[in-house]
């Protein structure tokens, strides 16, 4: 096996490209233990609230007059939040390092999970309600097998890629807060206070409102998905031939910066895809993570400054206990079904303002076209160099 070719292709792999790579995955089982871990945690610490939040809402706000209940429900559902990514992240970590071991301790324990996850966690949902055992482990046994095909297309690959970059960006959250969070509170803030948003937004009912969030997600993905094409055709068309040495200084392509490959290769049909696959995931975990943000501003503006009373007149009807997926939770029903309207209204002028705003633009969407063209780069001296070869990367491979 040709080592530096495979250092090549777990490069692309990495960042999110693994259709650049001529070559087919391996240890499939092995790498979807990130998506078993996020989806485990989450249904384990789903099913614990079910357990102790009481047979009726009466029944679980008499329990939450209990400090110590109130204090451990409050952290379950913080755990919700938290847990679940993080032991995507680290399940993610531990992938890399045992797929790049290629020994056989890892598939050991992937089937571990694998039967923990579509056995054990039933059993756990059958002390809830008998009803449940059959339905989670065909659930689960389809989970399995959705990651495993996705993970086979490198979808992992993408996706993870996506993620880390999404959370890198956020770590410019403050520059959009102090350039674009103004204008948009000011906006969303007189929607907030305005009655016939609450008389129309507390009158959907059921999934409603979540049509109302998938209309938004659809508008904002039309509009990225236009923009990254036209942007990355318009890179392709414009950049030099060849591969900049400036870009792929510390990167496995290093040693080979003095090779000039004459053969030309056009992006494939395949690839163009991968590459708007991966800045639009990066684009909408930014969006959601800006919803998020303003959701938790309005829902805690709405419990500090409107009292029950003035949500009970402007949605005309009196206030119902809110859930979420029948998790309860400590807001009415109303307060959260315009706190999610207006984060999803805020995450589609994300979505917009990130390639139409210059100085969003500068901070969150041109690295991620700095990052494919050196993409570009590293692509065109890997097909000159390997174009041709059998893959060294179906023996081995990484997340």
């Amino acid at each position: 096996m040709d080592l530096q070719r495979h250092l090549a292709e777990e490069w692309f792999r990495r960042r999110g490209l693994p259709a650049v790579v001529r070559g087919r995955p391996t240890q499939l089982l092995v790498r979807i233990l990130p998506v078993l871990a996020y989806f485990g945690s989450t249904e384990l610490l789903t099913d614990v609230l079910f357990m102790i939040d009481g047979a009726t809402q009466e029944e679980w706000e008499v329990l939450m007059e209990n400090p110590a209940y109130e204090l451990g429900y409050y952290s379950l559902l913080l755990g919700l939040l938290v847990l679940p990514p993080l032991s995507a992240w680290l399940a993610m970590t531990w992938v890399r390092r045992a797929t790049a071991a290629g020994t056989s301790r890892g598939r050991v324990t992937a089937i571990v999970a694998i039967a923990l996850y579509v056995v054990a966690l039933p059993v756990f949902g059958y002390l809830i309600d008998a009803t449940y055992f059959l339905p989670g482990v065909i659930w689960g046994g389809l989970i399995v097998l959705a990651a495993i095909g996705l993970v086979a297309i490198g979808a992992g690959s993408v996706f993870a890629w996506a993620v880390r970059m999404a959370v890198r960006q956020l770590r410019k959250l403050g520059t959009l807060t102090s350039r674009a969070l103004p204008l948009l509170l000011l906006f969303t803030t007189f929607g907030f206070l305005t009655a016939e948003v609450w008389q129309s937004i507390t009158a959907l009912r059921g999934s409603r409102i979540w049509w109302v969030v998938g209309f938004f997600a659809v508008l904002a993905m039309l509009f990225m998905l236009a923009v990254l094409s036209d942007e990355l055709r318009d890179m392709v068309r414009s950049r030099p031939r060849g591969a900049d040495p400036d870009t792929l200084r510390g990167s496995p392509f290093e040693t080979y910066l003095d090779e000039h490959p004459a053969d030309a290769h056009p992006l494939r049909r395949v690839e163009r895809l991968n590459m708007v696959l991966v800045l639009l995931l990066a684009q909408l975990i930014q969006a959601v993570a800006f919803g998020l943000l303003m959701f938790a501003i309005f829902v805690t503006f709405g419990s500090l400054a409107v009292r029950p009373e003035v949500m009970k007149a402007w949605s005309t009807h009196d206030l119902t206990s809110g859930t979420i997926y029948d998790i309860y939770l400590p807001f009415p029903n109303e307060l959260l079904q315009v706190s999610i309207f207006l984060a999803a209204f805020s995450g589609l002028y994300f979505a917009t303002s990130t390639a139409t705003d210059a100085r969003i633009r500068q901070s969150f969407f041109d690295p991620l076209i700095e990052h494919m063209a050196v993409n570009l780069s590293a692509r065109h001296l890997y097909l000159g160099r390997w174009v041709g070869q059998p893959s060294g990367s179906t023996t081995q491979s990484t997340m």
